[in-house]
Parts: structure tokens; C-alpha cells; sequence
């Protein structure tokens, strides 16, 4: 029963855990992450007692296991340095190659952002979810998601007006750029 129910899960929220991954993670490479979720999410069943909508308490889990997962490798990269007492390479999933510009330039700003300022990005804006549902992802009250994401786009614009991606009626504020 468990089995069909996460079955049916797949089928309409596959979308958006992967999605949810991508931003997060930073990389395209997210499918073993998306099977992990639900094989989490299938252990995890006869806990969840439907006080969640279960898009919410998906993302949670697959947040959780990304951040559990980051931790883990910082600790792995610590010892390796002290081990081999080298820096590490940059991760290739700053060099993701993207077909459209501004997704590209959207990708590199929302990596910028602070870790709570990304996470409210994607889950309300690139996810549409709502306050309530973001809340409960990050445990946190409906008005901190909204100030926090209000704050996010703020600091998001900045980034990409750095950058050279400007909006409209905002060419007019610059004087080293004129609108193209």
C-alpha cells in the first residue's frame, strides 16, 4: 500500500522535488538524490500522519538529506586537506552549462545568496509554493518566509544588476550602461 502511495507521489511531484534539487544543489546531476528522497519517504511513511501537504513534506526530506549530505562531505573534504594537506578543486557544478543566458545568470545569482535567502528563492519563487508550505519546510513562521522572501529577491536584484542583467525601467538609474 505504502509502495503504491509513493508510486502516485512520484508521478505528480517528481517535477518539483527535482527541480528543488537543481536549485539547491547546483547541479543538473540530481537523479540519484530524487530516488533517495523517495526511498526515504517510503521508510518514512507510517510517520507521516498527513499534517502536511505531501509536495511539503517531500522537499523537506530531500532538504534534510542534501544538507546532511553537505555536512558530510565538508567533513570528508577537512580530513582529506589535513591528510593530503591540498586544496581541494572547485566543484564542476559551478561551471553548469546552461542553454538559455538569463536562466545562466539567474542560476549564478541565486548561488550567491545566502543559504536560507536561496532556499526561500526556490521553494516560493522557482516552486510557487506558498508561504505556508515554505514555512513548514524550513520550520519556521509564515511572516519570517515572507520578510525573508522579500529581502531575497531585494538582494537578488542587486546581484544580477551587477552583473549587467538589468531590468526594465532600470537602465535609467545607471550611468555607465545605457539599455540596449
Amino acid at each position: 500500500m505504502k509502495e503504491d502511495c509513493i508510486e502516485q507521489w512520484f508521478e505528480l511531484y517528481e517535477r518539483d522535488i527535482t527541480s528543488f534539487l537543481i536549485y539547491l544543489t547546483g547541479t543538473r546531476d540530481v537523479e540519484d538524490y530524487v530516488q533517495e528522497t523517495f526511498l526515504i519517504a517510503m521508510k518514512k511513511m507510517p510517520g507521516f500522519k498527513g499534517e502536511s501537504h505531501p509536495k511539503t513534506w517531500l522537499i523537506s526530506i530531500a532538504r534534510n538529506m542534501v544538507i546532511d549530505k553537505y555536512r558530510r562531505n565538508q567533513v570528508w573534504n577537512k580530513i582529506k586537506r589535513y591528510l593530503t594537506d591540498e586544496q581541494q578543486a572547485p566543484a564542476d557544478s559551478e561551471k553548469l552549462v546552461m542553454k538559455n543566458q538569463e536562466h545562466e545568470q539567474l542560476y549564478r545569482a541565486i548561488r550567491q545568496l545566502s543559504p536560507l535567502y536561496k532556499e526561500v528563492v526556490i521553494l516560493r519563487g522557482i516552486l510557487e509554493l506558498s508561504s505556508k508550505e515554505t514555512s513548514d519546510i524550513l520550520k519556521c513562521s509564515g511572516n519570517k518566509v515572507n520578510v525573508t522572501y522579500h529581502r531575497a529577491l531585494k538582494k537578488l536584484k542587486e546581484i544580477l544588476e551587477k552583473e549587467g542583467f538589468y531590468f526594465e525601467g532600470a537602465a535609467d538609474r545607471r550611468e555607465t550602461k545605457e539599455p540596449s
